[in-house]
Formats: structure tokens, C-alpha cells, sequence
């Protein structure tokens, strides 16, 4: 690869990239949903219960979806979930257990007193068999006088007084009275299991501390959390049995030995007093809240709830001109305001753009390595790009304009107004001025971008594609203005089955609104789809060269001023011209190349010989010009007018691709008959200098589309076969196929997208054209042309005029 090549690549690949951001950048602004022209109104508390002024009569709508938290209904609801979290209360089962312990090994303890006391007597000294009578009872019979037993029993009662200590070691006491009753009685078993019993009765209820710590509790109930364990239970406390606290729980104790018969009936009343006080004095709490654990779990119910969040619609209505200011208004106004902000602008600008870059990055680069006719110049992106940002910043305008229609006219659907914009006119003008492929690639990225445009909408994708494909297809049959508006109309068509069978997926139906988005459709793609491309077309004539088939149609007719001063100055070259036009023509359509452009080419490729015409040896009668001057000065003069044809096409403001086919159909050849010339001068010369072939080769470039190599191919064809003396169809066949591949092995057709097959297909094209042109005449016989009637002018024939000529 020469620099100049790679300098090339890197200049092209540089603009490429120019072309893609400017087009990110540019379809990013109008993708990015946020984005209007549109500004938030300022409303605050003071404009409560005011009537709102819009600057438009739909009112303000929003620019594309958002959400707005509601604060005041999340923490409604949160406290809500906060108070239908039941109060953790931590329940102790062991309480119970070790408060009855402990009283037992305090009874342990006082008989084990009593125990040993007696044990230390002699045996004369033991009491009776039976049990003594109870303190305080008389008994049947008169008791012993004994003075021995009494100071006994003073004894006893004196140890278990010092042993005291012991009892309140395991369970406290309440008063000094009832330790002395309990000692009277000798802490036997009976009054132990009715204390025992006591406690039984007591904890059959859950125990709290103090009834305020139920304050607080509603009808749920309370959460019962066992200690030690992982189960837990609901608890309702409403009913006094199932939670009391230690002062209820001592209450229920006094109930209960209050009942004739419940408590040691049997025993004096200071006994059954003491016991009860002693059992009410060891009540212990078992059930205690946890005020923490409840905390954490309200919080977590709390957190759990999602915050409440209003959804807002692209489109929908947030205030309408003249309604009142609530707070729901300001609500959703300050959270599209706190949204919108700067940054939220530049990063939905910049995620569009990035959107863009990937879509159009990677279907150029997918069409590249798929269509080897897909080979897009600089320009051509350029004008892609410009035609889709202009075509959405249009899309833009059309959907404010639907929105003000849609209020005025609420019973047309908004979206089948969204279909009335004419989204195939992109695609028709890429495929008018340019190539198949290049409209392909246009309208899938412009179909992508124009769904993403409205709210990610896949139907409007598929329309637009769809509506675009088939309007590009019908756009290669066109040939005059009636034609656009026939593939318009093929559109349309294409776009009311679409509208059809997207209802019909959608369940929607075929309703009036299937009727309405039919009709818009329609009116779109066969009506102002073709408009827009007509009134684009001398744009892009203009403003890029292009030539549309319009234009080319136009420039193929021979009553152009630079045909009809090229048929005077020069009739041999105009001659020549017109037999390429026909060759080129029927060529292209054999290998499905643009017919009207290459023929176009083919008029135009040889203006310039038109400033010079008697040095061009179809337009010299008898002498020759280059007699005499030198091989290298005929070489200049020759190769000049390529230079002058292209000042000629700038003169006549001739579109690009035909003005690129003057340098072109010539590549880099030689001037062959003057190198040849100044080789056979130097032959037999000692010490001749050796010739420069870049005096004799011409400039360039190779033909850079397939167009320009087949006027390459048809001008040597035709210049040769007109010095064939018998051209027959097999000559004719030899000379062509000789020509193109003398031109293919110089290398003149690879940088154009020629295959072989199409070099077949040209050459058999160009045989049968030039065996139409050259074909065997019948000779007439002489007097065959003499007229048949009086009055009538003797026109002679050229076989006249020689068979007289051979008579004499």
C-alpha cells in the first residue's frame, strides 16, 4: 500500500468517525425523552387553590415517563405498618420453676431443722406417735403437763428462729408474724405443698411486672417470645387471664384463699395467713416486652413497605390550563423539577448518544463485511446522517403538533396521528440519490431510532421499517415524478397491513381507531412521503452532486447545451458518445447497475474533447494535427481533455458522479498510440534515454463505481470495433472479450465493485449492442431506389452512383 493510499484510509476513517458523533450527538438530543421545549412550571404552596395559566391550551404535559415519590402517603403507610407490629414480650418458663425450687429448699431447709433437733433427743424424750395438735387448737383431751416436752418444744421453736437465716436465704419473707406462725406449725409438708400450690395457681397466668407495660397493646395482641428456644406465638391480653401483672396476680391469690376450704382449712388462721403471704411474696414476673426486638421489627415493617411513587406517562396531561392548583400538582412539578435537573439533561443526551453510536457503528460495520456493494464515501454518510437528524428533528415537531391536534380532536387516537408522519420519505431519498444497500442501512437504524424516539415503541419499528423497505424497493422502478408516487402508494399499502395485523397481535381489534390509523397511514406513505422526497431532492442535488433519476433523465436527453455544443464543435466525439450511451445502458441493466446514470456518464465523459476536437481522430477529416509535433507534446494535448471536460461539467453544473466518470473512464492508461509512437522514434538510438510513462498515463483514478468502469470498458470497445473491416458477431465477440480483460489485468477495475460474472455478463450485453449497431445490410440492386411515378426526385443510391462509376 502506497502512503498516499494509507493517508487516504486514515483521512476517510477520521471523517467516518466525525459523521458518527455529530450524528450521536444530534439524534441524542431528540432521543433523549426528557428533553423538551416545554418548561416545568414554578408552582408553590402559595398557588394552592389558584387556576393555573399554561402557555399552551393542552396545558403542561410530560415530556417523556417519570416517577415522583409521595413522601406523605410512604410514611402513612409505614406507620401504619409500624402499629400492626404486635409488641415483643420475652416469656421466662424458668421463673416458675425456680421460684418453687426455691421456696421448696427453704421448707428443706426448716424441716431439716426440725429433723435434726428431734434426732438429737433421747427417745424418752421424742413425742407421741401421734401428731401433736396444731397451734391454737384445743385438743380432745387434756394435753401432757409434762414440763420436759414444753421446754423441748421452746427449744425447737428457738432453733428454727436462729435458723431463719436459712429460710430467707431461699425465699424472702414478708413479716416477722409470719415466720412465728410458720414456726408454731413446724414448716411441715402440708404447708409447704400449700404454698407450693399457691404458686401453681399464681403463674397459671403469664406475669408481668407491672400492667403499664400493657398500656400501649391493642387488640393484636402481644408476639410471646420463649426464652431459650425459637418458637414464638400471638397472645391476645385482653382477657385478664391470660397476662396479669404481680399486684393482679397476688389479688387472684387472695381470691382464692379467700373461698372457705381452698387453702389448709384445717389449719389456724395465722397459718393460713403466713402461707399466703409467704407464696405472695416469692410472685416473680415471667413475661417482660423487649423493647428493643420490638423496635427492630417495626423498623423492618417499616422499611418493608416501598415507597409510594406516582407514575406519570409521556404525554399525560399534569395540569390543565385553567384548573385549580392541589397539592397532587405540586407534588408531581417538584419531582419532575428535582429530576430534570442539569445532569439528568447531559446524561440522558449522553445515553442517547451512545445508543446511536452503537446502532449505526455496528450496522456499518455488519454491512461492510455482508454487501460488498455497500461502500459509502464520506459524503454519502454525510448526507445520511444530516437526512435522519433533520427527519427527527421533523418527527420532534410532528408529535407537539399531534399533541395540540389530539386535545382538540380527542376522538382521533394519538397514536394513529403518530402514523401520519411521513417515516419512509428517508429512506425513498436515500435510495433515489444513492444505492439499495445504502437505503437498506438507512432505513433499519431510522426505523430503531424513530421507535426509541416514541417511548421505546416497537410497532412504530416495525411500521417504519417495514413501510421503508417496500417503499425502496418500488423506488428502483422509478423514472419519472408519477412513479414516486407509485411506491409511495406500495408503501402505504405495506403500512395498512402493518396497522392491521398490530391491532389484530394487540387484541385491540378492528375498531375505529384500527380505521384511523389505517387512513393516516396511508395518506403518509402515498401522499406526503413523496412530497418530501420531491422537495428534498434538489437539496440534495445541490448541496451534495447527487444525481437523482429525475436528474439523470433529464441530462440523457440530447438537447442539453453541453451535448448540443459538443455536436458541433466535436460530431465525431458526439457520435462516439451516443454508441457508448447504448452500450453502457443495456450493460448496466444486465449486471443491475443504474442504466440512466451510466448512460448519463457515457454523453458526458468526453466533453472536453470539445475545446480541442481536431486532435481526436474521430473528428479529423484528411489531415492529422499530431503530425507534427513530438509523441510527448500529443500526450499532453490528448490527456487535456480530461481536465477541460471537468472544467465543462463545473460550467454546466454537472452532478458528481457523472462529472467523477470523466477522469475515471480513463483510470490510469496509457495514451497508447503516442507511447508507442516515441518507442519506435528511440528504437535503434545509442544511448537513448528511457521514456516516462507518467507523460503518456493519465492521472486517474481507477473507476470507483461500476458505472464509470463500463464507460471505461465501452470507450475502448467501441473505438476498437469501428476499425474492424467485416464485423461479424465472432469478431465483435474476440474484440470485446480482448479488451476487457487487456483493462482487468491492467488492474483498472479493482477499486470498482466488478465481479467476474458481471464481466460475463457485460461483454455478451456489449456483443449483441455492437452486432445491433454493425449488422450485415442487404445491398439494394441498382435503379432498386428509382421512383416509380412522374413528379417524383430522383434520389441515387450509392450502389447507383458505384455500378455508374464501374460502367465507365
Amino acid at each position: 500500500m502506497s502512503p498516499g493510499t494509507a493517508i487516504g484510509g486514515v483521512s476517510r476513517t477520521i471523517a467516518l468517525v466525525g459523521v458518527l458523533a455529530l450524528v450521536s450527538l444530534s439524534s441524542g438530543f431528540f432521543l433523549s425523552s426528557g428533553l423538551s421545549t416545554q418548561q416545568v412550571p414554578e408552582l408553590g404552596p402559595e398557588d394552592l387553590g389558584k387556576p393555573f395559566r399554561a402557555s399552551s391550551p393542552a396545558g403542561f404535559k410530560a415530556s417523556r415517563d417519570f416517577e415522583v415519590a409521595d413522601d406523605v402517603r410512604t410514611q402513612s403507610r409505614r406507620l401504619e405498618a409500624r402499629q400492626r407490629v404486635r409488641p415483643v414480650f420475652d416469656y421466662d418458663p424458668t421463673v416458675e420453676t425456680k421460684t418453687k425450687r426455691d421456696l421448696r429448699d427453704a421448707f428443706e431447709a426448716m424441716q431439716e431443722v426440725v429433723h435434726d433437733f428431734r434426732a438429737a433427743q433421747p427417745p424418752s424424750a421424742q413425742p407421741p406417735a401421734a401428731a401433736p395438735p396444731a397451734p391454737g387448737k384445743k385438743p380432745t383431751t387434756a394435753p401432757s403437763k409434762d414440763p420436759s416436752k414444753e421446754q423441748l418444744e421452746a427449744e425447737l421453736s428457738g432453733a428454727l428462729r436462729e435458723a431463719r437465716r436459712r429460710f430467707e436465704d431461699h425465699a424472702p419473707l414478708s413479716e416477722d408474724e409470719d415466720f412465728e406462725a410458720l414456726v408454731q406449725a413446724r414448716f411441715t409438708p402440708e404447708i409447704e405443698q400449700a404454698a407450693l400450690g399457691l404458686l401453681e395457681i399464681a403463674f397459671r397466668s403469664k406475669v408481668v411486672p407491672s400492667r403499664d407495660e400493657l398500656s400501649r397493646v391493642d387488640a393484636n395482641g402481644i408476639t410471646v417470645r420463649i426464652l431459650g428456644g425459637r418458637s414464638e406465638s400471638e397472645l391476645l391480653v385482653t382477657a385478664l387471664p391470660q397476662v396479669m401483672d404481680v399486684r393482679e396476680a397476688s389479688a387472684e391469690l387472695d381470691r382464692f384463699a379467700s373461698v372457705p376450704g381452698n387453702l389448709l382449712p384445717e389449719s389456724p388462721p395465722l397459718v393460713r395467713r403466713a402461707v399466703l403471704r409467704v407464696a405472695k411474696k416469692q410472685l416473680r414476673s415471667n413475661l417482660s416486652i423487649n423493647a428493643a426486638e420490638t423496635e427492630a421489627r417495626r423498623e423492618a415493617a417499616a422499611l418493608a413497605v416501598k415507597p409510594v411513587v406516582v407514575q406519570v406517562k409521556k404525554g399525560q396531561r399534569v395540569i390543565a390550563d385553567g384548573e385549580l392548583v392541589n397539592e397532587t400538582h405540586l407534588l408531581l412539578l417538584k419531582g419532575l423539577r428535582e429530576q430534570m435537573s442539569e445532569f439528568d439533561r447531559v446524561q440522558l443526551q449522553i445515553g442517547g448518544a451512545g445508543m446511536v453510536a452503537l446502532l449505526l457503528a455496528g450496522t456499518w460495520l455488519f454491512f461492510q463485511a455482508a454487501l460488498r456493494r455497500f461502500a459509502p464515501s464520506r459524503r454519502d454518510a454525510l448526507f445520511m446522517g444530516l437526512s435522519a437528524i433533520g427527519l427527527l428533528g421533523l418527527l420532534q415537531l410532528w408529535l407537539l403538533v399531534c399533541d395540540a391536534l389530539h386535545d382538540k380532536y380527542p376522538g382521533v387516537p394519538l397514536e394513529a396521528l403518530h402514523l401520519a408522519f411521513p417515516v419512509a420519505a428517508g429512506a425513498m431519498l436515500v435510495r433515489f440519490v444513492l444505492s439499495e444497500e445504502a437505503s437498506l442501512y438507512f432505513a433499519i437504524c431510522f426505523a430503531a431510532l424513530a421507535g426509541i424516539m416514541l417511548s421505546n415503541s416497537l410497532a412504530t419499528f416495525l411500521f417504519t421499517l417495514v413501510t421503508s423497505l417496500v417503499a425502496s424497493d418500488r423506488m428502483s422502478h422509478v423514472r419519472d415524478r408519477a412513479g414516486l408516487f407509485r411506491a409511495g402508494a406500495f408503501a402505504g399499502l405495506a403500512g395498512v397491513g402493518m396497522v392491521i395485523f398490530m391491532n389484530l397481535a394487540a387484541g385491540r381489534g378492528l375498531g375505529a381507531e384500527s380505521v384511523w390509523a389505517a387512513l393516516l397511514s396511508v395518506v403518509s406513505a402515498a401522499v406526503a412521503a413523496p412530497m418530501l422526497v420531491l422537495t428534498l431532492t434538489p437539496v440534495a442535488e445541490v448541496g451534495f452532486g447527487y444525481a437523482s433519476d429525475l436528474k439523470l433523465l433529464e441530462l440523457a436527453n440530447l438537447n442539453h447545451p453541453a451535448l448540443k455544443e459538443l455536436v458541433l464543435q466535436a460530431p465525431g466525439t458526439y457520435h462516439h458518445s451516443i454508441i457508448m450511451g447504448s452500450l453502457v445502458e443495456a450493460a448496466a441493466e444486465s449486471i443491475g447497475a443504474n442504466p440512466l446514470l451510466a448512460r448519463s456518464c457515457a454523453y458526458y465523459h468526453d466533453i472536453g474533447k470539445g475545446r480541442n476536437p481536431g486532435f481526436f481522430g474521430e473528428n479529423q477529416k484528411g489531415s492529422n494535427a499530431h503530425d507534427g509535433l513530438a509523441p510527448q507534446m500529443s500526450a499532453v494535448i490528448i490527456k487535456r481533455h480530461v481536465t477541460e471536460g471537468l472544467e465543462m461539467a463545473r460550467q454546466y453544473k454537472l452532478p458528481r458522479r457523472v462529472a467523477d466518470a470523466i477522469p475515471q473512464h480513463h483510470g490510469t492508461r496509457l495514451v497508447g498510440y503516442f507511447f508507442h509512437k516515441a518507442q519506435r522514434e528511440l528504437d535503434g538510438k545509442e544511448n537513448a534515454p528511457s521514456i516516462d510513462e507518467s507523460i503518456y498515463r493519465y492521472p486517474g483514478p481507477r473507476p470507483q463505481f461500476r458505472e464509470a468502469a463500463l464507460c471505461m470498458i465501452a470507450d475502448a470497445v467501441e473505438a476498437s470495433c469501428r476499425s474492424i473491416a467485416e464485423p461479424t458477431t465472432d469478431k465483435l465477440k474476440a474484440q470485446v472479450q480482448k479488451m476487457i480483460n487487456h483493462i482487468s489485468s491492467e488492474g483498472q477495475l479493482d477499486e470498482c465493485d466488478l465481479t467476474l460474472k458481471d464481466l460475463a455478463l457485460i461483454a455478451d450485453s456489449m456483443v449483441r449492442t455492437l452486432d445491433g449497431i454493425y449488422h450485415a445490410r442487404p445491398e439494394y440492386p441498382p435503379g432498386a431506389l428509382r421512383p416509380q411515378g412522374p413528379g417524383l426526385v430522383v434520389v441515387k443510391s450509392d450502389a447507383d452512383v458505384d455500378s455508374k462509376k464501374a460502367g465507365a
